[in-house]
């Protein structure tokens, strides 16, 4: 019979592993990588005003979260969204067309400007195919920088 001899380096080791596996090392939240905003802008202290322009041939379905409730933007119209807070979380969606991203189906992109003069970003809601320029989601952030994704 082959009887394994414990050394003390090897039962710390394995003091060790059992530690590990009764009390688990806490995961720490992170926030994702967002890489370079598309643009900054001035944060006023009441707010930011967006005005969201559908160029689509369809109903766009958008929220600012925490001000508003989702609501609707019909083809060609725009709305404007004022004193809103900061950080800022826009989503828009297609209503009645549900995104399939293997066909290409239901795709929006952004073309985004900031207006100096009236200090009011410009959000032009196009469609595409292009799954590469897909977004359905706007970010301002206290700093003033604009992320969409």
């Amino acid at each position: 019979m082959n009887i394994k001899k414990w050394t003390p380096l090897s039962l710390s080791v394995l003091t060790t592993l059992v530690l590990c596996a009764a009390y688990p090392t806490p995961l720490v939240a992170q926030a994702p990588a967002l890489g370079d905003p598309v643009t900054t802008v001035p944060v006023a202290q009441d707010g930011i005003t967006i005005r969201l322009v559908n160029q689509t041939t369809d109903t766009i379905t958008y929220e600012a979260l925490g001000d508003t409730q989702p609501r609707r933007l019909t083809p060609t119209a725009d709305i404007t969204l004022q004193q809103l807070n900061t950080p800022a979380t826009l989503t828009f969606f297609y209503e009645d067309i549900p995104k399939d991203r293997q066909t290409g189906v239901g795709l929006l992109q952004t073309a985004i400007n900031f207006d100096e003069t009236t200090g009011v970003l410009d959000i032009i809601i196009r469609p595409t195919n292009d799954l590469d320029a897909d977004v359905s989601n706007l970010t301002v952030e206290a700093n003033g920088n604009v992320f969409v994704f």
